[in-house]
């Protein structure tokens, strides 16, 4: 096998050093940071945005340690979303997720509505009343599935009653599909007790499960304080 002789090899260095020359290796530099800009310029992708911190129910541990009440939160901790309804209040922090979930759904084609959101403790127990006869009235004798008011999951503004299109969505409608293949990315999740096939199926209902970490959004159009 032939060998190659240091003079050679040396010639070879040569050559390749003209090759990259010290206005390449400066142009390489420029290139490589302008990419480094324009890449921390990027917009955030949001299609995985964190981990759940609860996957089948509203997550409400936050609240009870800033010592809000179920059905008395202040008015500042509220914010009032657009939707099928005249008026839609949920928590901060799963507004502003929810408001998220929408634009993306749009941008799919589908319309999702918030329709019934927060409920105060004055709302909920007319609620019960409505539907059970009276407060005190044992859950057996509700015509539907209604919460004893202070437990219910609309009290703590992380809990939405879903429409599409001015309608109540159910088991079958593309919002309901596509809020099960997406809403956890958003934090938004469906109860366990509300699941289709279930003994008290509510498609319709969604809870804001909350998210551990990712970027967070910041307040826009369709999200205003309550």
């Amino acid at each position: 096998m032939p060998t190659v002789g240091f003079p050679v090899l040396r010639g070879a260095c040569k050559d390749i050093g003209r090759m990259f020359d010290r206005h390449t290796i400066r142009n390489a530099l420029f290139l490589a940071l302008v990419m480094t800009i324009l890449t921390a310029m990027a917009p955030a992708a949001y299609a995985v945005v964190g981990d759940l911190i609860s996957e089948d129910e509203a997550y409400t541990g936050d609240l009870v340690e800033q010592g809000f009440e179920n059905g008395r939160l202040p008015d500042e901790a509220l914010f009032e979303v657009d939707g099928s309804q005249r008026r839609c209040s949920l928590e901060a922090d799963a507004a502003q997720w929810w408001v998220r979930l929408v634009d993306t759904a749009a941008a799919d084609g589908v319309q999702i509505e918030a329709a019934w959101c927060y409920r105060s403790i004055a709302s909920q127990r007319q609620t019960y009343i409505r539907n059970c006869g009276e407060i005190g009235a044992p859950q057996s004798a509700c015509n539907k599935a209604t919460a004893t008011p202070g437990r219910s999951n609309h009290g703590w503004a992380r809990a939405i009653d879903v429409t599409s299109r001015g309608r109540q969505i159910d088991c079958r409608s593309e919002a309901f599909r596509w809020l099960s293949d997406h809403g956890a990315e958003y934090g938004w999740v469906h109860p366990w007790w509300a699941m289709c096939g279930g003994d008290t199926p509510e498609p319709w209902h969604w809870e804001w499960g909350g998210i551990v970490s990712g970027p967070r959004p910041a307040v826009g159009a369709g999200i205003r304080p309550d």
